[in-house]
């Protein structure tokens, strides 16, 4: 049994490298999956808030906000598994909003530290995470690149670990 989850280790490694370099190569498909693996979490999510409110509801104190939250989470899944698009839209949009956010912090960082080493990079940080928050809302490919990249990386970095925990793993068997 051992052996068989060092090796199931290296068969994750090899998946999570290869859907990272996909990812990193198609950034448009990354963020379909992305947004379809949303429309399910949410989807399930959801059905569970629903069915916890129907069973709870005579034993616990139960809020009707629980079974509120459910239904729009429900809906919200069905909405952007329907159609994708929309849920890409959406993403999209949260994305533009956390880097122009960020960028605006930078800025006022920046000019809150007027003076000290460094705060003029600060400040050309931020506005350079503003132009391409403003950019990203005319154009989601922007965005369908970021996105296909972060992911890509993220697996890619995850395949390497499991590869590092395989040959240690490995290397404790002998």
């Amino acid at each position: 049994m051992r052996k068989f989850y060092v090796y199931f280790i290296l068969v994750m490694a090899i998946v999570m490298i290869g859907l990272g370099l996909y990812f990193v190569f198609n950034p448009g498909t990354s963020l379909a999956a992305f947004t379809f693996v949303i429309g399910i979490v949410l989807l399930l999510n959801g059905l569970n808030e629903i069915i916890s409110y129907f069973k709870g509801r005579k034993v616990l104190k139960i809020s009707n906000w629980i079974l509120l939250d459910g239904a729009i989470s429900l809906i919200a899944g069905l909405i952007i598994l329907i159609n994708n698009n929309i849920g890409e839209k959406f993403i999209v949009l949260i994305f533009v909003i956390w880097v122009l956010a960020s960028a605006i912090l930078n800025i006022m960082m920046a000019f809150s530290v007027k003076g000290s080493k460094g705060w003029i990079f600060v400040l050309i940080i931020g506005i350079i995470g503003a132009i391409i928050a403003i950019i990203s809302l005319f154009s989601s490919a922007i965005v369908a690149v970021t996105v296909g990249l972060i992911l890509g990386g993220f697996f890619i970095f995850q395949g390497i670990a499991c590869l590092l925990l395989f040959n240690g793993i490995r290397k404790q068997m002998r």
